[in-house]
């Protein structure tokens, strides 16, 4: 691998041009999380424009979801086999005709086929990164990571905010949905005129009965833990699919330790090289990416009916929830200046302990707002610094012609993570109800931050196997 040395007298031309090319990505990332952000505040108005009921436009973002459980680890493998900045064309082309239809067609069943070519907007970040560590190493390709996850979260946050302004001022549902088919058209543009590929390349073949066996597993579970939030782990419509996800799984690992070229290495995700970093992802991606339904539902729950929670509006609720997002974002943009004077071990050791404790402190603290958003600044200061870390770490450690299946795979775990604890939560709080009410008693919520800060301990622990890094202190390559 080659790499790039600063110049003695001022920047190199090489220096602009790997400065030019994550520039791109960024945006890349930046239309990416604003993409993601937009829609969901429009589903009421998405609904009204496609003549379905509320009950069906949930699938608009579910199928989204499951479609990426399928693309993420395939196109990853296949950018590692065939050249990143390739699979990245194919999936930003995708997205552009994805957000196409879904703003230009107004039939239902069409739309959703639109929603299917927008999955693999999430394997935009795997196939960036390894891009980035194909040409950078050291501090200067942690800088970037983060520069990255941080304008992934950033333009999320301004997605979300730009929805309800510009429909407010739109002439109809159609000219709002093209907004953020103008940013992917731009993404479209700079990763086929202005990022330049890979260069590494693995020498394995196509796992194809592996990809499947991915593939199945994901869309099952993620179908069985859909429903079982809804109607419980014990009801046949989550049992049938739960069962069928974890049969395929079984199957799946004893055919990955037995075919020469796996679509996944399970003895290099296993291992207490990269494992850690993969239990820590399950963990922070079942309280970042599930627990944001409780927060909602707790803030806006009544003293004088529910006896807990503070009446909030709308906006009070969007206030906290974006208080842990734009410290997530800030946390991931300089997770790399840590890493370089104390090593991005400890980075990720002191975001894991963060994040335990903002959850344990809702316990004492739940009963003020105050205490409420005291807890979310450290919780948003944890998640970003794991945000930016997590993925750069990965990256580093993963052999260097399989860093987008690596990264592919941590995505697709958290994903997963987050699906599995919507659903726990969702069982905690229907177990939490009284007979013939219809409402959770605090203790559901209380059981909730608990579980949550026993998943950042489990994460932490984990974390504390990791190998020191070696790096922290070298120059930016």
């Amino acid at each position: 691998m080659s790499q790039i040395a600063p110049a003695d007298h001022g920047t190199s031309k090489l220096d602009i041009g790997v400065r030019s090319i994550v520039g791109f990505l960024i945006f890349c990332e930046l239309a990416s999380g604003f993409a993601q952000g937009f829609h969901a505040p429009l589903l009421k108005d998405i609904a009204a424009h496609l003549s379905v009921t509320d009950a069906d436009i949930t699938w608009f973002l579910t199928l989204q979801t499951l479609a990426a459980a399928v693309c993420v680890p395939l196109l990853s493998k296949l950018g590692d086999i065939f050249g990143h900045r390739k699979m990245l064309r194919i999936a930003v082309v995708s997205v552009l005709v994805g957000t196409l239809i879904t703003a230009l067609v107004p039939s239902y069943p069409v739309v959703l086929f639109g929603r299917l070519l927008v999955g693999p907007l999430a394997v935009w970040l795997p196939l960036e990164i390894a891009l980035v560590h194909g040409r950078i190493t050291g501090a200067t390709a942690r800088k970037s990571v983060g520069l990255l996850v941080s304008f992934l979260t950033g333009g999320a946050i301004l997605g979300t905010l730009s929805a309800g302004v510009i429909s407010s001022i739109s002439p109809s549902i159609t000219v709002t949905l093209l907004v953020p088919v103008a940013l992917v058209l731009v993404a479209t543009y700079a990763v086929f005129f202005k990022v330049p590929e890979s260069p590494n390349r693995t020498e394995s073949r196509i796992d194809y009965v592996g990809f499947a066996g991915i593939a199945v597993f994901m869309i099952a579970g993620l179908i069985g833990l859909r429903v079982a939030g809804t109607s419980g782990f014990f009801t046949p419509a989550a049992l049938i699919p739960l069962a069928v996800a974890l049969v395929v799984f079984a199957v799946w690992v004893w055919w990955e330790l037995k075919t020469p070229s796996p679509a996944v290495d399970i003895r290099l995700v296993t291992s207490r090289t990269t494992g850690p970093i993969y239990l820590a992802a399950l963990c922070f991606g079942m309280v970042m990416f599930g627990g944001q339904a409780p927060i909602t539902t707790f803030l806006g729950s009544s003293p004088e009916v529910e006896g807990y929670g503070f009446s909030a509006t709308a906006g009070l609720v969007s206030i906290v929830i974006g208080i842990i997002t734009i410290l997530a974002t800030v946390g991931a943009g300089m997770f790399s200046m840590l890493a370089a004077r104390i090593g991005i071990r400890t980075v990720l050791l002191i975001g894991a302990v963060l994040a335990a404790l903002g959850n344990f402190m809702l316990l004492p603290l739940h009963t003020s707002l105050g205490g409420f958003i005291a807890a979310a600044v450290v919780q948003g200061l944890g998640y970003g610094l794991l945000l930016g870390a997590l993925p750069a770490r990965l990256a580093e450690l993963a052999p260097a012609d399989s860093t987008g299946i690596a990264t592919g795979i941590y995505n697709s775990l958290r994903t997963l993570g987050g699906s599995l604890a919507g659903a726990i939560f969702a069982v905690m709080l229907g177990a939490a109800m009284a007979q013939g009410a219809s409402f959770a008693s605090v203790g559901g919520y209380i059981a909730i931050w608990t579980f949550s800060g026993v998943a950042f301990v489990v994460c932490t622990v984990a974390l504390l196997f990791l190998k020191k890094d070696q790096r922290a202190a070298q120059p930016a390559a």
